[in-house]
């Protein structure tokens, strides 16, 4: 699992850098002082796990889970007992008091790998199934993944589009990227995500779904093609 390191002490971000050097199943991709240094990070480049400190300057340790859309998993590792309730309340996977031991952050990160697994295996269900519900307007709708056309962030809300309808959902479209079927969709711009399959065309920067035209970014026309299979 890819993880990040964030304590304001480097004490004891030595002692625990060490200690995850120990573990084969842990990969370190980034170490922080700050939450708000980790929270940048977050936005560029997703892991699957946060060593996080609570108590640090600025910005604390819940309020950067607090802060993310789609938090990774969280190991909290924290001098103070305090905060136990509040960590447990945003689902941090465990939460360790200093000074921690190896084998009882060995205990954490089997936890985290157990969390991880599970989370697999309920986005595979969901893709095995044609279609979800979703909460609109206070009621639950089912839609069947082969009825919508593209997806569209506005502010606060994600309209899914099909045909002859737009439905708001209060979510973002980050969240929403990671319980799709990537198999089917793919995101061709920071507010769109399309179905593959019902592209009608690609002209230099835009694709047609139905009538409707879509904007394409540069940064993500390679994983369009990609899936487009164009010959």
């Amino acid at each position: 699992m890819k993880c990040l390191i964030v304590d304001d002490n480097t004490m004891a971000r030595t002692v625990l850098r060490n200690m995850v050097k120990q573990i084969r199943e842990l990969e370190i991709c980034g170490e922080y002082a700050a939450a708000i240094d980790a929270f940048n990070h977050l936005q560029k480049e997703s892991v699957d796990l946060l060593l996080l400190d609570v108590e640090m300057p600025g910005m604390s340790g819940l309020e950067l889970i607090e802060s993310l859309t789609n938090p990774p998993l969280v190991i909290l590792i924290t001098a103070k007992t305090d905060y136990a309730v509040q960590g447990f309340q945003l689902q941090v996977v465990d939460y360790l008091v200093k000074p921690i031991t190896l084998p009882r952050l060995l205990q954490a990160v089997n936890r985290a790998e157990e969390w991880k697994l599970s989370d697999s295996k309920s986005i595979q269900s969901a893709e095995s199934k044609n279609y979800f519900f979703a909460r609109i307007n206070n009621q639950l709708i089912r839609i069947d993944w082969d009825d919508i056309l593209f997806l569209q962030a506005m502010g606060d809300y994600v309209v899914i589009v099909t045909p002859g309808k737009k439905m708001p959902v209060h979510s973002t479209l980050k969240a929403l990227e990671k319980k799709i079927p990537e198999n089917r969709f793919t995101r061709v711009h920071r507010s769109y995500i399309v179905q593959v399959s019902k592209i009608v065309n690609l002209e230099e920067n835009s694709i047609q779904i139905n009538e409707h035209l879509i904007p394409v970014s540069e940064r993500y026309k390679s994983e369009l093609m990609e899936k487009m299979n164009v010959l």
